[in-house]
């Protein structure tokens, strides 16, 4: 195809997947108001008890986390639809996301947790947690009904006109009494099913108290019918059925891939890459476990009182270290099993591994190229998912939470988090199932449509577990996702895969602040993270060495070159019939492909 061309049709999809984009998922994602900073929170949390509740928080420890009312969002989405959903959000001012504060002392169970709405900084939820044995002067139910209205009223215009009474428990403690009081509210009664009976969501408002305190309140609260609980539940164990299978099939890939590795460790397109993938693994893994600290809030947050905190923290930093060393061993060992089936099945490829780069260098204008096809690869592969997505919204009975935007705001710095799942599931997931498994069934026949559409299929039903329901319906989205990556890999290169894919997962992450600049900072860092490989494409251009791709036979060890020189010899004195034969027994034999291939290259 004349290159003008080609890339005017790129652009025209690139164009046409963000429109898409645009139009169809945008506005589900503009329902994240992330207004209020980490910071901002802790503040309020600080405030609140110290003028609410009088109490100095310096004396405790604080975590602090990002929570999502998943309960809600699904049931809404379920029963409602995805737009009318958000409808009723807007209208009773519902805060599906909230920063939750816990301020706590080691060894001890009193502690306090404050919920702040991340659009207004309103305290929506607070919880005081303290000893069974712990001492309140009795009231009897009727004033402490009065004292939860009062409080009621007072901080959030409570109207008794609109609510009707839902609840009331007391529980008896040795020392004192606890008091449950919840409130419906008249006009939000939504059933889940037509079937009669079986279960309608209340809007509730809780408080408790105990003596003259508020032990704990919320503004509001949805109460979801057990019966869409158990529903959920089943749809989950379909979608752990199939995460069983694909983990089955990733397991034989990767023992396929060590088998690889270990019988041609000493190859020369194996001792060749080795270095590269080995370092990018280790990348990989400190990137991961710089994370792990970033994150820390995450595991403080978990943390129960009654154990030694430093103990607590030392054996989950310990735990933490597991799950990145399997992921950089994850990517080293197909990375190196797919460049050796690269070179077998699809030598005049060369863009779809990172040998011939190896041999020449990353500051070339062919990386720049390819980077910049990841970026409009990446545009129209959001475009395809909104169009699939918004097609199962209308006929499939979709709904997808949005909980997993928000994986990145408790951290430390909510990009790095980002950044870091970028880097992490581009290079592990397009080295396995792009670089590996399109090359490894292409070396043993299986045709070019057919490997695109196995290895997107094996790698888009890995992805079940997430919470989109019906939870084949993801499957089914990744796998098409999948096999416009292996277009792409095979037409324009590894380069631009794993681009794409960083981009894909990078701005999903970081949209929560894309779509929030009043945090400077973290749409600031956003904005630079999407940006990256452009950097990367620039600086490729600046530095173009345009080098020649060196020989392999730079790289051959001294045994490597014996048989290349005896190999050689061997070639002169065959006939053309029998250098076919030869040919052959070589592969059969596991000889090294590099050495046959230069001997019957040079000679050709």
């Amino acid at each position: 195809m004349n290159k003008r061309l080609e890339w005017f049709i790129l652009i025209i999809l690139a164009a046409g997947g963000a429109y898409l984009w645009c139009q169809l998922s945008l506005p589900r994602y503009q329902s994240i108001d992330l207004s209020i900073s980490q910071s901002k929170a802790i503040e309020v949390a600080k405030g609140f008890l110290k003028t609410d509740r009088g109490v100095d928080s310096n004396g405790f420890k604080m975590a602090v986390t990002f929570d999502v009312d998943e309960g809600a969002d699904r049931y809404l989405q379920k029963t409602l639809g995805v737009t009318a959903s958000q409808a009723l959000i807007r209208r009773l001012h519902y805060d599906l996301f909230c920063w939750v504060v816990r301020f706590f002392k080691e060894k001890q169970k009193e502690e306090y947790k404050v919920a702040i709405s991340s659009a207004t900084g309103e305290v929506i939820g607070f919880g005081h947690v303290i000893e069974d044995t712990a001492f309140r002067p009795l009231v009897d139910k009727e004033k402490a009904s009065q004292l939860a209205f009062n409080f009621l009223k007072t901080r959030f215009a409570f109207d008794p006109a609109k609510f009707i009474v839902h609840g009331e428990d007391v529980k008896k403690f040795d020392n004192r009494q606890e008091y449950f009081f919840s409130w419906q509210d008249k006009d939000v009664d939504i059933p889940w099913s037509k079937v009669k009976d079986s279960g309608r969501a209340k809007l509730l408002t809780n408080v408790t108290i105990s003596g003259n305190e508020i032990l704990s309140f919320d503004k509001y609260q949805f109460e979801i019918p057990d019966g869409f609980n158990r529903y959920v539940d089943n749809l989950k164990q379909i979608g752990q059925n199939l995460t069983l299978v694909f983990r089955i099939f990733y397991l034989a890939l990767l023992t396929f891939a060590i088998v690889v590795v270990v019988n041609r460790k000493q190859q020369v397109v194996a001792r060749s890459v080795k270095p590269f993938y080995v370092g990018v693994g280790i990348g990989l893994f400190v990137l991961m476990m710089l994370d792990v600290l970033n994150n820390y809030q995450n595991l403080l947050y978990d943390y129960p009182t009654t154990q030694s905190l430093g103990d607590y923290m030392v054996r989950q930093f310990i735990e933490s270290i597991i799950g990145p060393f399997f992921i950089a061993i994850g990517f080293i060992l197909p990375a190196l099993a797919g460049e050796s089936m690269r070179f077998e099945a699809a030598p005049d490829k060369k863009n779809t591994g990172f040998l011939s780069t190896l041999l020449s260098s990353f500051c070339s204008m062919n990386i720049a190229r390819q980077i910049v096809v990841g970026y409009i690869a990446a545009a129209v592969i959001l475009g395809v998912q909104a169009f699939i997505f918004n097609l199962g919204f209308k006929y499939c009975g979709v709904w997808d939470e949005l909980s997993w935007l928000t994986q990145a705001s408790t951290s430390l710095v909510p990009v790095f988090t980002a950044l870091a799942i970028g880097c992490q599931a581009s290079f592990s997931e397009e080295a396995m199932f792009r670089l590996f498994v399109i090359n490894l069934l292409k070396k043993y026949k299986v045709p070019t449509i057919l490997a695109v559409f196995l290895s997107a299929a094996i790698w888009g039903f890995g992805h079940t577990g997430y919470e989109v329901f019906p939870m084949w319906f993801r499957g089914v989205e990744v796998t098409c996702i999948g096999i416009i990556m292996g277009i792409f890999y095979l037409r324009f290169g590894i380069v631009c895969v794993i681009v794409a894919h960083f981009l894909i997962d990078s701005f999903l992450f970081s949209l929560p602040y894309l779509l929030n600049p009043k945090v400077s900072f973290d749409f600031y860092s956003a904005l630079a993270v999407i940006s990256l490989p452009l950097f990367l494409a620039m600086i490729a251009v600046i530095f173009n060495k345009n080098a020649q791709e060196k020989p392999l036979s730079v790289r051959f060890n001294p045994q490597q070159q014996f048989n290349y020189d005896l190999l050689r010899e061997l070639y002169r004195s065959k006939t053309p019939e029998e250098l076919i034969v030869l040919k052959k027994d070589l592969q059969r034999h596991g000889w090294d492909m590099a050495i046959v291939r230069r001997v019957f290259g040079e000679n050709n």
